[in-house]
């Protein structure tokens, strides 16, 4: 069993001694893990370190969705992260987020993308963090958290705390989901493995799109992890650092702005936002899902999001000590909405709003002409965006009217 050991303001769970054949005491593999509070969530402190990050490319792993390689996980480039910090042992928990929500009375986005629709999804205003449509224990992750939602809570936690609560920047999140490994799960490479360590796709979970549909009669799963929406937090085995769950249950917020690739990416660890110093409006998820098959939910898997989506597979955990300081200003943010009649703007409140955002800030990542805009909406941007293909619920007359639209209300005519 563990003890505990009231240290400074935290309370420190020293892991049990390991006894082999001889009782001979072994140290323990994994570093220590700690909570500043009753209610915060518990952290481990990792090791300074550098590693590569990224996928090399003749080692990218095939989208099952598409039978294609991804392309934003590369260049693979060295980071060095020159101090230690701490990250959540687990994803921050329902009954966690519940405790900052009671606190402050935070209004969190109005809507959420769920998919027990058989092969499509659905944007609901009664689908929410406390309400996932699907049985939540309050040990399970926290899901339908925007990134605005996750930054709230660890603003909250550095308030409560006095200390840098904060979101794993990207590198900081790669480095702790490896564990110590180069490979392209933590435990190695073998999908066939992953439902030992994490919550991955099995039969009988929802499907996203008629692709997924596809893609499971063809590929099939690989194991069964027991779970078909997410589990308990700590339900699989731990990686090197001792951390669960950094791949599977949920995608998990990072700090950084989404970019195509790593073309440009810092080597020291930092959050990668705009060089402009404009705040992003998209970001970055990693980790995969109780949704995805393993080749999805990789160590070095990358989707970029809008930061004010929320679907209920996306999640997070905070990070402590090292880079910025936490802004320490809870702000309020609402779903904003589509502005006009007509048609066009039906259609991207029922469909775009899936972005949680307006029409003005659509910024036309995929081009701004008519045929640009078609093509993204009809076909997705997986590799970029993970935007989805509208054409599975969209026919092209009504793909051609919301491009339309978005361009008048965009001002790209």
């Amino acid at each position: 069993m563990n003890l505990l050991q009231v240290a400074g303001q935290g309370v420190w769970l020293l892991p049990a001694v390991v006894l082999t054949a001889s009782c001979t005491p072994q140290p323990a593999a994994a570093p220590l893990a700690f909570s500043d509070c009753a209610q915060c969530p518990e952290m481990v402190q990792l090791p300074a370190g550098d590693f590569l990050m990224g996928t090399a490319e003749d080692q990218r792993l095939i989208d099952p969705r598409t039978g294609k390689p991804a392309t934003n996980d590369g260049p693979q480039h060295r980071v060095t992260l020159s101090k230690s910090f701490a990250i959540g042992r687990y994803e921050v928990t329902l009954a966690q987020f519940a405790a900052f929500v009671e606190a402050t009375g935070y209004q969190s986005v109005d809507r959420c993308m769920e998919f027990s629709k058989p092969g499509s999804f659905a944007i609901r205003k009664d689908i929410n963090w406390g309400n996932t449509g699907f049985r939540q224990g309050p040990d399970q992750p926290a899901v339908c958290i925007s990134y605005y939602d996750a930054e709230a809570y660890a603003n909250w936690l550095a308030q409560r705390t006095g200390r840098n609560y904060r979101l794993p920047t990207e590198a900081e999140w790669e480095y702790a989901a490896r564990g110590g490994a180069a490979t392209v799960y933590h435990w190695g490479d073998d999908t066939a493995a992953a439902c030992t360590y994490a919550n991955v796709r099995t039969a009988g979970a929802d499907t996203i799109s008629k692709r997924q549909v596809a893609a499971d009669a063809e590929l099939g799963f690989p194991c069964d992890d027991g779970y078909t929406q997410s589990a308990p937090a700590g339900s699989f085995q731990a990686n090197g650092f001792g951390l669960h769950d950094m791949q599977g249950n949920a995608w998990e917020w990072v700090a950084d702005c989404n970019h195509k690739d790593y073309v440009g990416a810092p080597a020291d660890g930092s959050a990668w936002l705009e060089d402009s110093g404009n705040e992003c409006r998209f970001g970055i998820i990693r980790g995969g899902s109780f949704l995805n098959l393993p080749e999805r939910s990789s160590v070095t898997v990358r989707a970029g999001r809008p930061r004010s989506a929320g679907a209920t597979n996306m999640g997070f955990r905070v990070a402590l000590g090292a880079g910025e300081n936490a802004s320490l200003k809870r702000r309020a943010w609402t779903t904003d909405k589509a502005s006009g009649n007509g048609p066009g703007a039906e259609l991207f409140a029922d469909n775009c709003a899936a972005c949680h955002l307006s029409s003005d800030n659509f910024e036309g990542l995929y081009g701004t002409s008519v045929g640009q805009l078609t093509d993204a909406i009809r076909n997705g941007g997986n590799n970029v965006m993970s935007m989805p293909a509208f054409a599975d619920r969209l026919s092209d007359a009504e793909i051609t009217v919301l491009a339309e639209y978005l361009r008048t209300v965009n001002g790209w005519q």
